[in-house]
């Protein structure tokens, strides 16, 4: 008995080795440079420090500046991935200030490390929700001055800010575009997050979540994996050395078990939700504050229905536009969930879309602009 306790123990030791060993070299391999004009720190309300990436903009600046938000497990490659389109070069380029926020436990900001750290292993969605976008929002204001921001939020970035207008209606953001942020949680492919469903109880043992460690270690085979198994893009819509390393350095290897948990919660209510069933977004139709919602027709982690169901109609005080990009919509491919920022059609279909509305949306001194806008699908054209 005792002999087999032992294998099973050095066999798991083993295993844990290799996984943690594989993610660190591919995040080496694979390691690219990236090209913000500087990098700022500023300090949540409870002690994180966290680092905003600046792109100036390119010639004479127009409108008003832009927060570019991460998802669960995203950084700042997110937004700036070498060799592959990029949507904050890609605003720069046109005029745009853009800032990318890098949340707790991600990239340049506060993160424990593996095994010896000064800073908690557990963050919860709460915490990027009550403090690190208040203060994100709160520093590009009083760095440019500006009357307000955009918000531009991949995923759970884009969640976070539906929840944050909900809560607060700010004024203090003219616009929020969600790329992929589901918001009905029960149009999701379940099978997908059955592992995460099945083996909660595991994680609230866990100080730190097991899922980037076993992802890196599929890096060969990532791209060849079906939709249902990686769920992260659509194969014939991201070149495989740009899927590679968006696994590979596009998130953290120390992830906190506690927001998983908490997606562990928002599927099994069906809804994101605090830990008292409280929805997020129940005063959402309330907030007057613009809202575009952006999906991909093949994306496995927020099929389009999921993302489009923070549209109220009937209740809806605010502007709310819901826009889903694949090829019934005209584009020359179907996009998944990383496809839409780092597709290999992003910048010529995805960005002009982003671009348009963000213009539309400035004040009135900067609105008007007659640059081209590729439209697809156009943004007077409900998909």
């Amino acid at each position: 008995m005792l002999e087999t306790l032992l294998t099973v123990f050095f066999v798991s030791l083993m295993v844990v080795g290799c996984l943690v060993t594989s993610s660190y070299f591919w995040e080496w391999f694979y390691q690219v440079p990236t090209s913000q004009d500087e990098t700022a720190f500023f300090t949540t309300r409870d002690g994180w420090r966290l680092a905003l990436h600046r792109y100036r903009p390119q010639g004479e600046s127009e409108g008003l500046p832009v927060i570019l938000c991460h998802g669960l497990g995203g950084n700042q490659h997110s937004f700036d991935l070498h060799g592959a389109p990029s949507l904050a070069p890609y605003l720069k380029s046109c005029g745009r200030d853009a800032w990318v926020v890098e949340l707790r436990g991600s990239g340049a900001s506060d993160r424990p490390g593996l095994c010896i750290a000064n800073l908690p292993y557990s963050w919860g969605f709460d915490d990027h929700l009550e403090c690190d976008i208040p203060a994100a929002i709160h520093y590009v204001l009083e760095r440019t001055r500006a009357s307000a921001v955009h918000w531009v939020g991949h995923s759970m970035g884009g969640m976070l800010a539906e929840a944050h207008i909900a809560r607060h209606n700010d004024h203090r953001i003219a616009s929020v575009t969600v790329i992929g942020s589901p918001a009905d949680f029960s149009k999701i492919n379940r099978p997908i997050f059955h592992p995460l469903l099945h083996f909660r109880w595991v994680l609230r043992f866990l100080p730190i979540a097991p899922m980037t460690f076993i992802a890196k270690a599929s890096i060969p085979i990532i791209h060849r994996l079906p939709l249902a198994l990686q769920g992260l893009f659509y194969p014939p819509n991201i070149d495989a050395a740009v899927a590679k390393r968006v696994v590979a350095i596009g998130s953290p290897t120390v992830m906190s078990s506690q927001l998983w948990l908490d997606f562990g919660r928002f599927l099994e209510m069906g809804k994101p939700a605090d830990k008292n069933g409280t929805p997020y977004l129940k005063d959402l139709p309330a907030s007057d504050v613009p809202v575009l919602l952006l999906s991909g027709s093949r994306d496995a982690m927020a099929p389009p229905a999921s993302v489009c169901g923070a549209v109220n109609p009937e209740h809806d005080q605010g502007e709310r536009k819901c826009f889903t990009f694949g090829r019934d919509a005209g584009c020359k491919e179907d996009y998944g969930h990383v496809d839409l920022l780092v597709g290999t059609n992003a910048e010529t279909e995805v960005y002009p879309a982003i671009l348009e509305w963000l213009r539309s949306r400035d004040d009135s001194s900067h609105q008007g602009s007659d640059k081209a806008r590729p439209p697809c699908p156009a943004l007077d054209e409900e998909v």
